[in-house]
């Protein structure tokens, strides 16, 4: 038996080639030749006229291969029996999805393939192809023409209907499916919009594999060793035994796994592509192996995922670390232009779900804000050196210009209003706020400085409020860094916190440790005139402003970021060089680069605190030697030795 068509796949880039015809060819490779071999449709178009004439020209076989971190494994994918230029070749295309041999007619055709708005469903009727298609129903050009027009055809003859099975990146993408279809189909005919409502059916899927793209149809589809396709068991006319095939999940229900995996790994690689491009980088693996955006990529990715309901069978913090490990690797190369592309789509069902879940739980969102004013810079078509981007969107004409009127206004709220709508304004004001407070910080300190700053933020000091217009000094001078601690008194503090001798600081040890660290602080701001550190800057209200903004240790949220922010080993448990190392890192030893960062001039006095105690082991805090040393004099050695003694 040779291996048929039974499966019309509409769209077939990199990663339909890397994951479909991937999973048909195992199935094939397990269960021997048979019908469910796959007859691409594509548009005309130069790179998919190459594509077609290299499949042709080897007898539509291409090579897979699948790179981990330290491993390649190299496969013949041997599944595509035809490749049918659709803007050539309408009737031919029409032909094929006629066939009661096509079973299923797969997708991947991305947001843009469905011509309806991700608000509201609603189809663009008024769509220059939608137009053609309605009125040229035998000569398609469009994937929803073409669906229709052939499930006409079989309707009218007697024939069964097939299964349309959307493999897009898009949260609920069956239903999505099913709405553009029905729609379309009621204009071209209302008896066809009721008997695909009767007959046709459309699974939700979840589809992951990261696959870059290539530069020729000569090269090799490249992509990641990790694969998973979870898929709604709803066929209407037959499917391949998909059980057989590892990493394949049929189920009743694809909702936890597809919100998983929309909202961790589909938005941060968003949030990640629009701060890393601004930066310099070009690469993922590149931008990860940076500290600084790993760690806001590590933050974004826990904030998001307390609005992931469990899903079965995966541990959600397995599944963050397997991302972090995932985006890191080296031998993918993966570009961050190609994560960035349709952000004015992707934003719709990757974050602003979220966004509204958080405003209505009143839950904080600060990554989620910083990940969208990076993305209001990045859409303004020049990044941080001054270096041309070039935007790929399909509301380009629309967002750009705002983006750029906006590095002048400094105002990032009307491109939210463009791209979200305005009533983002009206429901949810506290994120738009912080989205205008961290694109003035992007705007003024440059995407690098902001996100070094992430632990200032994790300390809450980039919540102070200085009134519109006014500079709040605390985004260039942050009050822990006027607070000096001795790598002895890191080490007395660690050995006092660790209750159980474990040689770790546990997530509670290190939440009772910042919370006396605050508590301390708390009582010692009072006695500190502020106008000799920040001068004018000090308003009678920056005392308050200061004590409200202080973290709450009591708030797992704020222990988790800096938790992640201290655990280099990425563990969940604090070592004690990791402690001793960053702690000082994050509370005192970044003075130099601020004041060589600050706007304006460094303050010359500092707060004196006097030593405190914490849980029984004397911490000499002395006043902030604002020099480029790291550590104390020698008096100051002595005075903490003593204390600790």
């Amino acid at each position: 038996m040779s291996i048929g068509k039974g499966i019309t796949h509409i769209g077939l880039g990199n990663f339909s080639r890397a994951h479909l015809a991937f999973f048909m060819n195992e199935y094939s490779r397990k269960m021997g030749p048979s019908e469910w071999g796959i007859c691409a449709v594509d548009r005309d178009t130069p790179r998919n006229v190459a594509n077609s004439e290299y499949l042709r020209k080897n007898d539509f076989k291409y090579q897979l291969v699948m790179k981990g971190a330290d491993s390649k494994q190299e496969n013949t994918i041997q599944v595509l029996r035809d490749y049918i230029n659709m803007g050539k070749e309408p009737e031919a295309a029409l032909n094929q999805m006629c066939l009661d041999t096509t079973r299923v007619c797969s997708l991947t055709i991305t947001e843009k393939g469905y011509y309806c708005d991700v608000n509201t469903g609603k189809l663009f009727d008024d769509n220059p192809e939608i137009v053609h298609d309605l009125k040229n129903p035998s000569a398609p050009k469009s994937a929803l023409g073409l669906i229709c027009s052939a499930l006409n055809h079989r309707r009218l003859n007697g024939g069964a209907p097939f299964t349309v099975l959307s493999c897009d990146n898009l949260p609920g993408n069956g239903h999505i499916t099913e709405n553009a279809v029905t729609q379309f189909a009621d204009l071209l005919d209302p008896a066809l919009h009721a008997w695909i409502k009767s007959y046709v059916t459309f699974p939700n899927t979840m589809v992951d594999r990261i696959t870059p793209q290539t530069a020729s149809p000569e090269d090799p589809i490249v992509s990641e060793d990790f694969v998973q396709w979870v898929v709604e068991d709803k066929f209407c006319n037959g499917r391949p035994y998909l059980e057989v095939i590892d990493n394949v999940l049929l189920t009743e229900d694809v909702m936890p796994y597809e919100k998983m995996k929309v909202r961790l790994l589909n938005g941060s690689h968003s949030a990640l592509s629009y701060v890393s491009y601004l930066a310099g980088h070009r690469d993922v693996d590149h931008a990860l192996a940076n500290k600084d955006v790993h760690d806001f990529v590590r933050m974004y990715l826990s904030e998001v995922a307390q609005t992931v309901p469990a899903v079965p069978g995966i541990d959600l913090e397995w599944y963050q670390a397997k991302l972090l490990d995932r985006f890191s690797n080296p031998n993918i190369k993966d570009q961050i232009q190609r994560l960035a592309e349709d952000g004015s789509s992707k934003m719709q069902t990757t974050m602003l779900p979220v966004i509204h879940e958080k405003a209505q739980s009143r839950a904080p969102a600060p990554m989620l804000a910083l990940a969208t004013a990076g993305w209001v810079r990045y859409m303004a078509g020049v990044d941080d050196f001054g270096n041309d981007i070039e935007i790929t969107d399909p509301q380009a004409a629309t967002l750009q210009p705002i983006a750029r009127a906006a590095l002048g206004s400094r105002n990032s709220r009307p491109f939210l209003e463009a791209a979200f709508g305005k009533d983002i304004m009206k429901q949810n004001p506290a994120f738009a706020g912080k989205v205008q407070a961290w694109y003035d910080r992007i705007l003024h300190e440059g995407v690098h400085r902001v996100l070094d700053s992430l632990d200032e933020f994790a300390f809450g000091f980039a919540d102070v409020d200085m009134g519109d217009g006014d500079e709040n000094p605390l985004t260039r001078l942050s009050l822990l860094q006027m607070i000096k601690l001795t790598y002895e008194d890191l080490e007395h503090m660690f050995q006092a916190y660790d209750a159980d001798d474990s040689g770790y600081l546990e997530h509670d040890e290190f939440k009772t440790l910042l919370k006396d660290f605050f508590t301390r602080i708390r009582e010692e701001l009072p006695k500190v005139d502020l106008t000799t550190i920040f001068g004018a800057a000090a308003s009678d209200s920056l005392l308050d402003e200061v004590l409200e903004a202080l973290p709450d240790p009591d708030d797992d949220v704020v222990v988790n970021m800096l938790l992640m922010r201290l655990d280099a080993n990425d563990d969940g448990k604090i070592a004690p060089d990791e402690f001793v190392d960053s702690f000082h890192e994050v509370v005192t030893i970044r003075h130099h680069q601020l004041a060589v960062d600050a706007s304006g001039p460094v303050p010359s006095e500092a707060i004196h605190v006097p030593p405190m105690t914490f849980g029984g082991s004397w911490c000499q805090i002395e006043t902030w030697a604002r020099d480029d040393g790291d550590s104390l004099d020698n008096e100051s050695k002595a005075k903490a030795k003593a204390a600790s003694a």
